[in-house]
């Protein structure tokens, strides 16, 4: 007497064999986990100009991925009216899940977290000593948002008095 399979599992079996056929085609690894966002790009932020003075924080990121894990960026940021302090870096950092990470070799007790969006990047500051700026002056970094401007490979090279 032959065993009949209810339709429900039959279904489930060719979803679950189908997959496994497909999976290969995809790509997909298991085991294999990569950073799927290339940052290369220029970021901008701008200030609010009103009465020929820029209020708020501006700046340029540029970023150039290296190979996957990987990234070689230069950064200016301003913190506008009415110092005007600025500051710069440029580095080749690590790179993995669509994030980098810089750490100041002049300064230990802070980070600065460089999280990757297909249209943005986010800077994020993290810091053991409320004193350090991360190798930068006073009030000059800040959590920010930089929009992308510019999906080319840009020209990395030092951005310091470079003025947005």
């Amino acid at each position: 007497m032959r065993k009949l399979i209810p339709k429900r599992l039959k279904h489930v079996c060719m979803k679950s064999l189908l997959f496994l056929f497909l999976m290969p085609l995809s790509g997909f690894v298991p085991g294999k986990l990569s950073s799927s966002l290339d940052p290369t790009g220029t970021y901008r932020l701008k200030g609010v100009v009103k009465n020929n003075r820029t209020i708020g924080h501006s700046g340029e990121l540029r970023v150039r991925l290296l190979d996957e894990h990987t990234v070689a960026m230069c950064l200016y940021i301003n913190a506008g009216y009415p110092n005007y302090k600025s500051g710069a870096l440029l580095d080749t950092l690590t790179y993995e899940d669509d994030r980098a990470e810089y750490h100041p070799r002049q300064d230990t007790s802070c980070e600065i977290y460089f999280y990757f969006e297909p249209l943005r990047v986010k800077l994020v500051q993290v810091m053991t000593d409320p004193q350090s700026g991360c190798g930068f002056s006073p009030g000059v970094f800040a959590p920010l948002a930089f929009p992308k401007v510019s999906s080319e490979v840009p020209v990395i090279q030092s951005l310091e008095g470079h003025g947005s």
